[in-house]
């Protein structure tokens, strides 16, 4: 069950990606107590309130509002803990940044959310949709 969803790719001198941390199945199944539907309908959560966390979130920086980034940045990374910590983490660049307060950074950083977001989106999609496959169905 413990499958990856993604290439892993290496850089010294980038921060983790999703693609390195790939989602830990086992983890997201424990979290969900053992239960497949509990973690369909936790993906499903999921994917229905990351456009709005987003967009809250884009809202925040673009306006340069570093206290309301910082709070829509922890109901996102809130959302993330489901998947474990390597979705977490490529958050922590962005929230350094709206903490210590320079604007370069976060709109860096905050680049970097949205393609990691854009990754990891399909990915909870598919193991959604391979929780709600019938066992034995085949491909």
């Amino acid at each position: 069950m413990n499958e990856t969803y993604s290439k892993p790719t290496h850089s010294r001198t980038e921060s983790p990606t999703i693609e390195q941390n790939t989602l830990d199945c086992d983890h997201i199944l424990t979290y969900a107590g053992g239960n497949p539907e509990r973690l369909i309908r936790l993906c499903g959560n999921f994917l229905i309130e990351l456009p709005l966390h987003m967009e809250a979130l884009q809202t925040a920086v673009v306006k340069g509002n570093n206290v309301h980034a910082e709070r829509d940045l922890q109901l996102l990374r809130n959302c993330l803990m489901v998947f474990g910590a390597g979705p977490v983490s490529f958050t922590a660049e962005l929230l350094d940044a709206v903490r210590g307060g320079r604007s370069r950074q976060i709109k860096r950083e905050w680049k970097r959310v949205v393609r990691q977001v854009r990754i990891l989106e399909p990915q909870v999609q598919r193991l959604m949709l391979e929780m709600a496959m019938p066992k034995g169905f085949v491909q």
